[in-house]
């Protein structure tokens, strides 16, 4: 898996290379042709190019790149708040390299119409803006300006991150959108999550001819997983085990059907529904493989547990008396169990989960569930998803994904984000078809050699490659959560031949 790095592991990496004989410089020249690489791939017709400059290290890979486009032939103009008269180091350099051979250049640190441009350069920040460096004009200003014009169709391509976006974190208010990020040295981590996604557009990694960073990785990347093993020819529906399914309070039968067929669909030999009587007789029509019970009281699922190998709990529970009942006699199984949506209402305000000893527990929180089960808000979960997820894992044992774009995963020493995925996931039920997936995944552990931790990393991987698929093929409007069966049973079986590369482009310059 491909390894995320933090703004001061790369700091550090460029330390140790300047230490063993690498210039700023010489790291600047090479970025710079990597960007002007990628500019000329990307958009082959652009001959008007502005540059956005600003105070740190990023403006000289952008001043790098216009000696570049300069010399080919091309109109550039530079703008921002660099103030070329304090520059030092590195900085001073490119700019010094770039007036000695295309004097008289200016830096424009006035507002001005930026819209002409074929292509937009954004060398602002980097990973030198900070948590606790808020954006201030005329950086706001600028970036701002930047985004107008791109809404304009203005090309942009940002050098190493979008000026705004934390590099730790995925965070950030005020980003520009970019169509394509040159990422430097080594990938970091806030490209893939949180904003990171909607903003960064096309990711393409230089490494400019260097090794990777020393220092261990914040965090890997998942980008794909192999399909299940082939079925032994001896199988039967025993061998790859029972979910029961938990779920489905008055009006929410939906919920637990999708849950329950998203097993089904990934292989569960069987498939048991413990749901509200009132629907019960309903639920399974159009899947007759389902095996429905009208569950009243906790009680019946006395008889139900012992037949599971995996349990799912919570899609479309509710926080009633009945769903509180069914949840605290959930939680003291012991063969794995998923927890989903009401579910995690119970396991952050029960006890029971405590006294339970089970093979594994699996939750799956979108962000204001992450937030209500660590007794903050939504905005501070979105400000460090890794935290969040870790925070969540250490406090209830489990093993966890926090939903969203670029997902997180927190597992026994060590933290995934899924750098795959489509806003066509953003519908009700599809978080239902995660647990149903994972789920299912579970209960054929045993039989395909998987691991809890594996089942949830092809689970959350699939789910979200299914979301590609389908915006791939119609648009990720209008997508239904129960469309999602037919690319994931594809994914599993591996009747898709999958390019990671498709998304997530990778170069060395």
């Amino acid at each position: 898996m491909p390894c995320l790095y933090s703004a001061e592991q790369l700091r550090a990496h460029e330390r140790a290379l300047f230490a063993q004989g690498g210039t700023a410089f010489g790291l600047m020249s090479r970025a710079g042709a990597a960007l002007w690489a990628q500019l000329r791939r990307h958009w082959p017709n652009a001959r008007h190019i502005g540059v956005l400059v600003g105070s740190g290290q990023n403006a000289g890979d952008g001043l790098a790149l216009a000696r570049l486009a300069l010399a080919a032939g091309y109109t550039v103009r530079l703008f921002g708040w660099l103030d070329v008269a304090s520059a030092r180091g590195a900085v001073a350099d490119a700019w010094a390299a770039l007036q000695r051979d295309h004097s008289p250049c200016v830096v424009d640190g006035h507002c001005v119409e930026i819209r002409d441009f074929d292509v937009i350069v954004d060398a602002g920040f980097g990973i030198g803006l900070s948590k606790d460096r808020p954006i201030e004009s005329p950086a706001a200003m600028w970036i701002t300006q930047v985004n107008r014009a791109h809404a304009q169709g203005t090309g942009v391509m940002a050098a190493d991150l979008p000026s705004g976006l934390q590099a730790d974190t995925g965070a950030g208010d005020l980003i520009i959108e970019a169509d394509v990020t040159v990422c430097f040295l080594a990938w970091k981590l806030g490209l893939f999550t949180g904003r990171g996604p909607a903003v960064a557009g096309k990711v393409i990694l230089a490494d400019l001819a260097q090794p990777a960073p020393s220092s261990r990785a914040m965090a890997q990347l998942i980008l794909n997983v192999p399909p299940l093993p082939t079925k032994s020819r001896d199988g039967h529906k025993g061998t790859f085990g029972t979910v029961l399914v938990i779920a489905g309070n008055r009006g929410m039968a939906g919920a637990a059907r999708m849950a329950a067929e998203a097993a089904l669909r990934v292989g569960a030999g069987k498939v048991i529904v413990a749901t509200h009587p009132e629907h019960a007789a309903m639920l399974g029509i159009g899947r007759p493989e389902l095996i429905v019970h009208g569950v009243a009281d906790a009680r019946a699922l006395d008889s139900l547990l012992p037949l599971a190998s995996a349990v799912v709990l919570g899609p479309g529970l509710g926080q009633d008396l009945w769903s509180q009942s069914l949840a605290e006699v959930a939680f003291e199984t012991r063969c794995p169990i998923v927890v989903d949506a009401d579910g995690l209402h119970f396991l952050s305000s029960s006890t029971a989960w405590t006294r339970r000893q089970p093979a594994a527990l699996l939750m799956t929180p979108h962000p204001a569930e992450a937030a209500r089960m660590l007794g903050c808000t939504t905005r501070i979960i979105e400000q460090d998803r890794l935290h969040a997820a870790r925070s969540l894992s250490e406090r209830f044992g489990a093993l966890t994904v926090l939903k969203g774009a670029g997902s997180v995963l927190a597992l026994p020493h060590r933290l995934l984000v899924c750098g795959r995925g489509d806003p066509a996931l953003a519908t009700a039920g599809s978080g239902d078809v995660l647990a149903g997936v994972i789920g299912g995944l579970l209960s054929i552990s045993s039989a395909m050699g998987l691991d809890p931790a594996d089942a949830l990393i092809r689970a959350v991987c699939w789910h979200a490659i299914a979301g590609e698929l389908l915006a791939a093929e119609r648009g990720a409007w209008g997508v239904a959560a129960s469309d999602l069966f037919e690319p994931i049973c594809a994914l599993i079986n591996g009747r898709i031949a999958l390019d990671s590369a498709r998304i997530f482009g990778v170069t060395s310059t």
